[in-house]
């Protein structure tokens, strides 16, 4: 595939070897299940129930509707989907015949969308009807006039604009009887070495990045996760964060759920009461959550009224969970935690449900794989001393070796031996597992979602009433950081932080989660010695004001 950077023969044949890599397609995933549970529970969601045989019917449906408007493999598709079932048969369904779909997320705007569809040349966009007060359909009509390779546009809603065709009529459309589904998967049958999935970046740079995960790497990425986890048979799932997001796809994620014979809970809403209604309802196990997610649990009002006993596990990832939050989630949740450092890139380290509670309080955990490698590292890419801090590099079965049709970025990612270039500052605790210590890399981890600083920077000096900006982290006790702005005004010219996200959200079409959260005007930025902005010292100053203000 053009774009795509592979791992080295030598690579290859290694992780092949050790098997790691199984040449397996991700829609065996399905296919395997379905042989084995048919009639088992798979996914769950609004108190409906699907089967494992029931989801591999769905999903072979619709991979024959694919097919039979013109997707071969290696096409792309836009899977901007809400946390429902139909996510899921859409997703397998492209995978089985070799259709890549982009991850992208439900916050997402015209600004991400567009990009994503020009860049990536797509061929189909899969959204909501009207979903959370927002038109998806309106997005995708102005798509179109972007993206000439945009052919489908699949609507999952009652009512669907004309020219946009709707996935729950194909759903019920039993084209299986009309075609020959063998022949059409047999000669569709996805390469396991080519990617399966895209997904998305936050990165460094204004330009978003694809991350292209292969059926072996991502196949591998579940299973490897799921046995780390002590998935089995009884593993109840609850997905509340976005179930398109690498840490709910594989992480173990669903697909790892799947990969077990578990069942997967859905649900459309991340706040408190729905996640403690449902693990009370469905009797859930283990529940994926970022921090802020943990801590909204854990100070809600009305937890002792829920029956969470059947709880065993959250995972926590996205951002760092502070040690005294993650004490508490045993004495008020009954559950124990492991904690995840992860990128969409690949690189997974976990805690252990046998480490000791200390270790899974105070680390982010240990490489996931035997086939790891990883290094902390100076600026000078030499080693530091163990329990020094340095930036952490890595590569392995499930790491990527390059970002798609991104030359010139992929020789800053990674270095000359293939080590991916994490951002992220770590030191090595004396358990063997790391502790990460912050970002090296120009970046806000908002509650897991990282925004580009550069691609903020320049949205905002787009607004007429801007000379100068700088778009920095400033700490928050919840998502871990938020986004602040310190700017320059032009002369005679003021402003507010409403005026400028209204303008960010209407004329610059971004998503909301990436709007700045506080402005600080200044009538000079500093700069250090070479003349660049000083987001050190901006970065210290909103952390001294914050600290000021809360006494």
């Amino acid at each position: 595939m053009d774009g795509f950077t592979p791992w080295p023969v030598s690579f290859r044949e290694q992780y092949r070897k050790a098997g790691y890599w199984q040449e397996k397609p991700l829609a065996s995933i399905i296919e395997e299940a379905a042989v084995q549970w048919p009639d088992r529970i798979a996914v769950s969601f609004n108190g409906e129930h699907t089967t494992y045989g029931e989801l591999h019917r769905k999903v072979n449906r619709l991979a024959l509707h694919l097919a039979a408007l013109g997707h071969r493999p290696l096409d792309r598709m836009i899977l901007q989907m809400p946390n429902r079932p139909e996510t899921l048969y859409l997703y397998f369904a492209a995978v089985k015949i070799g259709v890549i779909p982009i991850m992208a997320l439900a916050a997402h705007r015209l600004a991400e969308i567009s990009f994503f569809a020009e860049f990536a040349a797509v061929k189909s966009y899969a959204i909501p009807g009207i979903y959370a007060k927002f038109d998806y359909p309106g997005l995708a009509a102005e798509v179109r006039t972007k993206a000439p390779s945009l052919k489908n546009v699949f609507v999952l809603a009652d009512e669907v604009p004309e020219g946009m065709l709707p996935l729950k009529k194909l759903l019920n459309d039993p084209i299986e009887e009309r075609i020959d589904g063998k022949a059409i998967f047999a000669d569709l049958r996805p390469d396991p070495y080519e990617p399966a999935i895209f997904q998305l970046s936050g990165g460094t740079t204004g330009i978003p990045k694809l991350i292209p995960r292969t059926h072996n790497d991502y196949y591998y990425n579940a299973l490897r996760n799921s046995d780390i986890c002590g998935f089995s048979k009884d593993t109840v799932y609850l997905v509340a964060i976005p179930m398109t997001h690498n840490f709910a796809t594989a992480c173990p994620g669903w697909q790892g759920v799947f990969l077990k014979g578990g069942r997967v809970v859905l649900s459309s809403s991340p706040a408190p009461d729905a996640i403690l209604d449902l693990i009370q309802q469905e009797r859930v196990t283990t529940v994926p959550a970022v921090p802020a997610i943990v801590i909204n649990l854990l100070n809600h009002p009305g937890l002792s009224r829920y029956d969470l006993s059947s709880l065993q596990t959250f995972h926590v990832g996205g951002s760092k969970l502070n040690e005294e939050t993650a004490r508490r989630v045993r004495p008020l949740l009954g559950a124990g935690i492991q904690q995840v450092l992860g990128m969409a890139e690949g690189p997974l380290f976990w805690t252990r449900p046998d480490d000791p509670k200390e270790i899974s309080w105070l680390t982010q955990g240990r490489p996931m794989s035997p086939g790891d490698e990883f290094r902390i590292v100076d600026a000078q890419d030499h080693d530091v001393k163990p329990g020094e801090i340095g930036e952490l590099i890595c590569r392995g079965p499930y790491t990527i070796r390059g970002y798609f049709n991104a030359p010139e970025y992929n020789l800053r990612a990674f270095n000359a031996d293939g080590f991916y270039r994490s951002g992220d500052l770590c030191r090595l605790h004396e358990s063997g597992n790391l502790i990460v210590e912050g970002r090296s890399k120009d970046t806000i981890n908002r509650g897991g979602e990282k925004i580009s600083a550069e691609e903020m920077e320049n949205h905002i000096l787009a607004f007429p009433k801007i000379r100068l900006c700088a778009y920095v982290a400033m700490p928050d006790p919840v998502l871990g950081e938020r986004a602040a702005l310190f700017a320059v005004a032009r002369e005679g010219e003021s402003f507010d932080l409403a005026e400028l996200n209204d303008f960010l959200l209407s004329d610059r079409r971004i998503a909301r989660y990436k709007l700045p959260e506080r402005l600080e005007l200044l009538p000079e930025l500093p700069v250090t010695a070479v003349g660049k902005i000083n987001k050190v010292r901006l970065r210290e100053l909103i952390a001294e004001r914050l600290k000021e203000e809360q006494g």
